[in-house]
């Protein structure tokens, strides 16, 4: 039996991960294991950890692994106390498989301490782009530090492989949060009402709206100025804010949100909706607004339109249903008029295919759970090499 320790820190993370666990959970050949920090312990994110409980995993809660402020320092300072945490609960748990998901910086912690334990490393979601944060660079060293990645298109898979990861290590398998939508893994409209009092029925805007931690910081605060400037013109819509992720500079969004709030009755902020209550939120909405990967990702399968601002996105494949604009006030609100009366742009978006579901299927966890059972667990895993492909095999990677 093959254990395998997930690691997760966030909502949206865990959210993605919850169908691969489920399918791991009923393997005969594979044994789970839940690590849990970051935001699911942290009491100003919610402390979603709540969410993760009842879902009956095998969990062991680090609880005092998350960052005291949004404070370059602090964040740094977090992850080295988190690389310590997980390194205890390897020595402790044994795990043979270490499975992550995403760029959160908190990974680079876990793959560490793998790394230096010996531990294999299966990386989901790498070879994307986004060059508006420091995502980028720690997406890159995960796959640098991953023994097995499992991507979401044949375009990622290529990047990766001309990265020098060896052919038999790189597995195409779809978007995981495309397999959440085909799963119905979302709430019902009663359900939102009930557990929200969100009345999804009525003209709906769902925003999100993170840090470009590339940016400098005084610019963050007229970003999200210049985004409330633009909400404030369609107070006839219902706008659903979730919290940004816990990167540097969050907590200057979360104040401009809740003074936004705080002055118009349509606006309803919430620290986490939770993946369903997300994902049956975005379902209904008339467009998602922000600068998430859900906007580029999981949108389209629900044929939304998704008006997409500033870099944070940037070097993304994305549907036809995304309308890319700079965070300026004008900008947003001409893509907020095409997105939501344009009825050519509507018609065009009812039609549009998802690209984050390669196979036409959906069946994510499916092709990541075979892998994960049947790879050896030997020394030739272990022993990574530079392996660059021919100029021929890039043109013809993938098809």
């Amino acid at each position: 039996m093959r254990r395998v320790m997930a690691f997760t820190t966030t909502r949206a993370e865990f959210g993605l991960l919850k169908p691969i666990l489920r399918r791991i959970e009923v393997s005969s050949s594979l044994d789970l294991v839940l690590v849990v920090a970051g935001d699911h312990v942290s009491p100003c994110k919610g402390e979603t950890i709540k969410e993760i409980i009842p879902e009956g995993f095998r969990t062991v809660v680090l609880r005092r692994c998350f960052p005291e402020s949004d404070l370059p320092v602090a964040i740094a300072k977090y992850v080295a106390s988190a690389c310590a945490e997980i390194a205890s609960a390897i020595d402790y748990l044994a795990p043979d498989i270490l499975l992550v998901l995403g760029d959160r910086h908190e990974l680079l912690a876990a793959a560490t301490a793998a790394v230096i334990a010996r531990i294999p490393i299966a990386h989901i979601a790498g070879g994307e782009s986004t060059e508006g944060v420091i995502d980028e660079q720690v997406r890159h060293a995960l796959t640098k530090m991953a023994h097995l990645h499992f991507t979401s298109t044949f375009e990622y898979a290529r990047r990766i492989r001309q990265m020098g990861e060896e052919a038999w290590r790189i597995h195409v398998v779809g978007a995981p949060g495309v397999e959440n939508i085909l799963l119905g893994e979302l709430m019902t409209p009663e359900e939102i009402v009930e557990r929200f009092g969100i009345d999804v029925a009525g003209p709906t805007l769902l925003v999100t709206y993170h840090p470009e931690t590339l940016t400098v910081d005084h610019n963050l605060t007229e970003q999200v100025n210049a985004l409330i400037s633009a909400l404030r013109e369609f107070r006839d819509f219902q706008q659903i804010i979730t919290y940004p992720g816990t990167e540097v500079g969050f907590q200057k969004i979360i104040s401009a949100w809740e003074a936004y709030a705080a002055e118009f009755p349509n606006v309803k902020l919430y620290k986490s909706l939770g993946s369903r209550g997300y994902l049956g939120v975005m379902k209904h909405a008339a467009a998602v607004v922000g600068n998430s990967s859900s906007g580029i990702i999981e949108a389209p399968s629900f044929k939304v339109p998704t008006i997409n601002i500033g870099d944070r996105q940037k070097g993304r494949i994305r549907a036809e249903s995304v309308i890319d604009v700079p965070c300026r006030k004008e900008d947003i609100l001409a893509a907020l008029r095409r997105a939501l009366y344009d009825e050519q742009f509507r018609r065009q978006v009812r039609q549009v295919k998802n690209p984050y579901d390669p196979h036409g299927d959906g069946n994510v966890s499916g092709r990541v759970v075979s892998v994960l059972e049947s790879v050896p667990l030997d020394r030739r895993l272990l022993e990574k090499k530079l392996d660059f492909p021919s100029p021929k095999e890039v043109a013809c990677y993938g098809s």
